[in-house]
């Protein structure tokens, strides 16, 4: 007997034996049994998931002459229509190529073909297959006949590219779209046909392990026909058991053990085995490309794994050892590193494929890749400045060993973990409208400092202002700390002058927000005379005594208040710790912080670089 392919041996006969179309089968089970059949069917989807094959049960359903209304959907088989229909030779069935009968004249002969009553079935079956391909005058010829059909007739089309049909057709047929189908049934489905091959006396005895049937299911890309056709072809090699190796050969599918090694060297962050393995890869005749595309295929099975180790192998065409193996893979690194695996892998597809050289782009790819560091989130960024702000601002619950003198207070994401009030009464502003350093003694106003001389004035004159001082040097010194006088001066703080200076720094902050943040994070002790006292560490202070920055903050302190003032930056002791902040200081920063990151991840390199 004659060798018959396995795709025509095996192509369904009835809806219930379509695969991954319950949603079509249903459908059209339903209307068949209740005799609700529409005129037009638009059957749409990938190549191989079963329209053209729906369209001839659908034929044969309509005219079988065994089934009756309400006794089912599916079709007998076995009647003359049926038998007719399946061999291709019913004379009530008409199935033509859109593809070569695409003009005006072959479809006004269709309609004079159509006009007639069915010879020996209840319906006239019209199945136009790839209907997309007709041309705008054979759609035109096709519209009257679609709108007003004779009650016997039924058209079918079938099409890959529903968006090129005109709206007229399309709104004049129920449309059924045919979804791809899953790896797993697909897989089921091609050992079903191997067991059915083996209970058959005329058919092919052979093997089919399991990893092999996912591995053919891969490779048809959700295609029933294009994976039983593949099976088809591995079957031919002759083998008695057909393994996950002689798929590969057949097919020419790359290794999956090659991957397995690259990807071991990646993860353990070998940049030396990396490129052995590529190397031994390449020299067993494996292209830089289809390496690449394998990489970044087997990344993403790991990826996938680790999201959803529950029901990832149901995405994942491996066997349950190569599953196991995916998940040991990906345990030490996060979904954002895995997800940086497949970018990297991706991307350098791109400039492989015109390049004379695509190993160079491929070599260079798999360094990046194995010299990875690890990425952090903003989130865990935010955790690491919270507790990097208690070390430095001697806050309960910090480490001993992070604790290196006093820094600037920053704001954070929350308050600190484990957080506990420092020993004794806080100072309370509300209750306690002045703060007196030391006891108030008669001094004489303070004379400016050296470094930034004032003009002669005259005893009934104003105090100076910046504006008066002559320019200052381009040197940038840092100014020196304030006199003993101004120290000793009583210190003014309540509610009304941390009004002013919230709004002298918020102006700052619209004119040179570096400078407005390094105001907001030191710590504003009060007014003192003609000065404005602000703690702040070493770092701050060089930056904020930059003459240009210094004349800046005098001019909106004099806005602001209302009278000249002049900014003295004080060292910052372990007492000015900043007052703890509240949810609502703290978000406006960690928005900006993420709109700025745009939610990407942040590389750290432990070495001090900056990677991307």
């Amino acid at each position: 007997m004659a060798h018959r392919a396995l795709t025509l041996k095996y192509r369904p006969q009835v809806f219930s034996d379509l695969i991954g179309q319950d949603h079509v089968s249903t459908v059209l089970g339903r209307a068949l049994d209740t005799g609700r059949v529409a005129h037009a069917f638009l059957f749409t989807g990938a190549r191989g998931v079963g329209k053209t094959t729906s369209a001839r049960i659908l034929a044969k359903a309509l005219n079988c002459t065994q089934r009756k209304i309400g006794s089912g959907a599916d079709p007998c088989n076995t009647c003359t229509s049926c038998t007719e229909i399946t061999t291709g030779v019913s004379l009530d069935v008409i199935e033509i190529d859109g593809a070569s009968n695409r003009g005006i004249a072959d479809v006004q002969q269709l309609r004079e073909n159509v006009r007639f009553a069915p010879t020996a079935g209840k319906y006239r079956v019209v199945i136009i297959d790839e209907v997309h391909q007709l041309s705008g005058d054979a759609f035109a010829a096709l519209l009257k006949t679609l709108e007003e059909p004779p009650a016997h007739l039924v058209f079918i089309f079938a099409t890959t590219d529903p968006q090129k049909l005109p709206d007229t057709i399309r709104s004049r047929t129920q449309r059924f779209d045919f979804a791809r189908v899953a790896l797993r049934k697909v897989a089921d489905r091609l050992l079903e046909i191997t067991k059915r091959e083996a209970s058959d006396a005329d058919g092919v005895q052979f093997a089919l392990t399991d990893g092999a049937a996912l591995l053919i299911a891969h490779k048809g890309e959700g295609s029933m026909r294009d994976s039983v056709s593949a099976l088809d072809q591995v079957v031919s090699a002759g083998e008695p058991t057909v393994d996950e190796d002689l798929v590969r050969r057949v097919l020419g599918i790359p290794d999956r053990e090659q991957f397995f090694r690259l990807a071991d060297a990646i993860t353990q962050r070998d940049p030396a085995g990396t490129l052995q393995a590529l190397h031994s890869a390449f020299e067993r005749g494996m292209d830089p490309r289809e390496l690449a595309e394998g990489l970044a295929q087997h990344f993403r099975d790991a990826l996938v794994i680790k999201v959803d180790p529950e029901r990832g192998g149901e995405l994942v065409a491996a066997s349950s050892d190569d599953l196991d193996r995916l998940k040991v893979q990906g345990a030490n690194w996060s979904e954002a590193d895995l997800l940086r695996l497949v970018r990297i892998a991706t991307e350098c597809q791109w400039p492989m494929r015109d390049s004379s050289q695509p190993l160079v782009h491929l070599e260079v790819a798999l360094m990046q890749m194995a010299t990875l560091e690890p990425s952090e989130t903003l989130a865990v960024l935010l955790d690491r400045l919270e507790a990097l702000e208690r070390r430095l601002s001697g806050m309960p619950g910090a480490s001993g060993a992070g604790s290196q003198g006093s820094g600037p207070s920053r704001t954070s994401s929350g308050p600190p973990a484990g957080w506990a009030p420092p020993t004794g009464p806080p100072p309370t502003r509300a209750a306690a409208p002045t703060v007196r350093v030391s006891p108030p003694i008669a001094a004489p106003p303070p004379a400016p400092p050296a470094a930034r001389p004032s003009p002669p004035t005259t005893a009934s004159a104003p105090p100076p202002t910046r504006a008066a001082a002559p320019t200052p040097t381009p040197a940038v010194q840092p100014a020196p700390s304030a006199p003993a006088a101004v120290l000793d001066t009583e210190i003014e703080l309540n509610d009304t002058i941390e009004t002013h200076w919230r709004t002298a720094v918020a102006a700052v902050n619209a004119k040179k927000r570096m400078i407005g943040a390094f105001l907001e994070e030191s710590r504003f002790k009060g007014i003192a005379g003609n000065h404005a006292l602000l703690a702040m560490d070493t770092l701050h202070r060089a930056v904020v005594d930059v003459p240009e920055n210094h004349a800046m903050v005098n001019e909106e302190l004099q806005r602001a208040f209302g009278r000249p003032l002049e900014l003295r930056c004080v060292a910052l002791k372990p007492g000015d710790i900043a007052k703890r902040p509240s949810a609502a200081d703290v978000q406006p920063r960690i928005d900006r912080a993420i709109e700025f990151f745009d939610g990407e991840v942040i590389d750290r390199d432990k070495r001090g670089g900056e990677r991307t």
